[in-house]
């Protein structure tokens, strides 16, 4: 198995580097891809050989898409830049990789989340029986598996919601002990607001609503972290 990471960022100077350097001293990573988004915060400066850096459109869909295509690995594993993932993050894969699953997640921890981190680590097991999980969870899957559901969908917002879909039903998925740590900067300061924002988010979407007026939705309700977590060409 050959594992690539590919990381999308925009503006994500604050937490990049950190990731990196664990990355590249992880066994069983053979390559990690930055795609980037148009960071103005200095982000890429963080972005050295060994690790590869493609320039692409800004959106996470969009970035995903064009570091999996400029990595060589024949599995890929997608991390967000916030997240910290375990040492044996590879050997993990490949586990689940050599026992016929076709992709999956991981299980996340959110310490220093507060009651709102606590009650997300609790629900996602529940979740996951269901076949849903979030690009914050550590996404993997086998290239050719990638190919044939065409990969991310470049949409402004639940891109990761689409594909997981796909994903689910390509064949069998793991979830992985992991676990990824993931930062709860989403929703420090105003936890419940959060909650309630993501909730009303997922049953529109799930009603139909178009990942278009969602995005303005979110950006209208949280204007402030909207600015830097949202595509700047969403409408």
């Amino acid at each position: 198995m050959k594992l690539s990471v590919v990381i999308p960022t925009l503006n994500e100077a604050a937490n990049v580097g950190a990731l990196l350097e664990r990355l590249l001293s992880t066994p069983g990573v053979a390559e990690v891809v930055v795609a980037d988004g148009g960071s103005t915060d200095g982000t890429v400066d963080f972005v050295r050989p060994p690790v590869r850096l493609v320039l692409s459109g800004t959106g996470r869909g969009v970035q995903l898409n064009a570091g999996a295509k400029a990595a060589s690995g024949d599995v890929l594993l997608f991390l967000h830049a916030d997240v910290v993932p375990p040492p044996d993050v590879a050997s993990q894969v490949e586990d689940a990789v050599e026992r016929g699953h076709v992709g999956g997640n991981f299980r996340l921890r959110y310490p220093g989340g507060g009651l709102l981190g606590w009650w997300l680590e609790m629900l996602a097991p529940f979740y996951r029986t269901l076949g849903r999980y979030y690009g914050d969870s550590g996404i993997f899957v086998r290239r050719e598996v990638y190919e044939w559901v065409g990969g991310f969908p470049e949409l402004p917002v639940m891109e990761d919601v689409v594909f997981v879909h796909a994903l689910e039903r390509a064949g069998k998925t793991a979830y992985l002990p992991g676990p990824i740590v993931s930062s709860p900067r989403r929703w420090e300061g105003r936890p419940l607001r959060t909650l309630l924002l993501w909730g009303f988010m997922q049953i529109a979407f799930a009603l139909g609503a178009s990942p278009q007026r969602l995005v303005r939705f979110y950006r209208a309700h949280e204007p402030a972290r909207a600015r830097k977590d949202t595509p700047k060409d969403a409408p």
